[in-house]
């Protein structure tokens, strides 16, 4: 017969076996969560595939994870909760989250400059080696390697970033044309490569544009130094913006917004956002008639993901003028 004493040891015993069972359950645990955190995932920089990029992916402490060059159709490697940038040669094009689907534009969301949208375009559709930007930008090495040590500022106004000498450079070496295609050109070929990007889902919501607010701002190139803006909000009560609706060069030789003024436009009376609770590809890509300031056409492009819309603004005179929205926090 067994004593008491033998009953408790045995209790104890079992106790100790169950602490190590569930310890190493524990383990296994937290292994296959970090087996999961470490795991490569494949990304893809959408909109415009950009292949042949030098790219570097950073750890949350900042720590080089994976590098490499974009392949063929703009897909890269990357693990979760990493940072991704993109150079051509040592010029940074830009720094984003590091996901599945990379938006081509996400690369410049971050910038305090309106223009750098254009910039960034138009020198990918110029560095592109085919000079066919609708089948996406490819990088010859010949282009990485003569953007060695080159820095290259997208972050500044149009007519700055055209001047930049380190760009003169890199584009005298690799291009057989000295100069940067137009910004509205550029603009324009991004539209069209968009369309054909995202022409799979017709009609799919993409951005809903209620309760939510817009800060945008007008440059043209017939006036370099000068832009205004103006906000935009979409509620249930419509489309109302405020600020300098447009910019014009003045007699005095100086460019400014031509008058100032707070509209609301009912969503059924909206040429640009009748879609606002439900806008597709095919809506924020497209060109309408705007009656405002004076009777012109609008183009508007809009990358899926990003926070960011752009409207080309054409008057009959020939006058262009760039909008470049970007959507505020709450």
């Amino acid at each position: 017969m067994f004593s008491l004493s033998v009953f408790k040891k045995a209790k104890v015993i079992s106790v100790a076996v169950m602490g190590v069972v569930l310890g190493c359950v524990g383990m296994s645990a937290n292994a296959a969560t970090t087996k999961a955190t470490n795991a490569v995932l494949q990304g893809k920089v959408t909109g415009t595939q950009i292949a042949n990029a030098r790219y570097v992916t950073l750890d949350a402490k900042g720590k080089v994870s994976i590098s490499g060059f974009t392949a063929k159709d703009g897909s890269f490697s990357y693990r979760s909760g990493e940072t991704i940038s993109f150079y051509v040669g040592d010029v940074l094009l830009g720094s984003t989250a590091a996901k599945s689907s990379v938006p081509a534009l996400s690369l410049v969301e971050k910038a305090v400059n309106s223009d750098a949208v254009s910039n960034l375009l138009r020198f990918l559709q110029t560095i592109d080696s085919d000079v066919n930007a609708f089948n996406g930008i490819q990088i010859s090495n010949n282009t990485h390697k003569a953007a060695k040590n080159l820095k290259v500022d997208f972050d500044r106004a149009m007519s700055a970033f055209a001047v930049q000498a380190a760009l003169a450079k890199l584009l005298a070496m690799t291009t057989n044309t000295p100069t940067l295609p137009d910004a509205i050109d550029a603009l324009t070929n991004f539209r069209m490569s968009l369309l054909n990007a995202y022409n799979s889902n017709p009609g799919q919501t993409v951005l809903n544009l209620m309760n939510t607010k817009w800060k945008s701002t007008l440059t043209s190139q017939d006036c370099a130094n000068t832009s205004t803006t103006v906000t935009h909000t979409f509620n249930l009560l419509g489309h109302m913006t405020a600020g300098y609706h447009n910019l014009t060069p003045k007699k005095n030789g100086t460019c400014g917004g031509s008058s100032m003024a707070v509209l609301m436009s009912l969503y059924e009376n909206d040429a640009a956002f009748n879609c606002a609770n439900g806008c597709s590809v095919e809506d924020l890509n497209s060109t309408v008639t705007l009656n405002y300031p004076t009777p012109h056409q609008a183009t508007m492009v809009h990358q899926p993901n990003t926070n960011i819309i752009t409207i080309i603004h054409q008057y009959a005179n020939g006058r262009e003028v760039i909008e470049t929205l970007v959507k505020q926090s709450k």
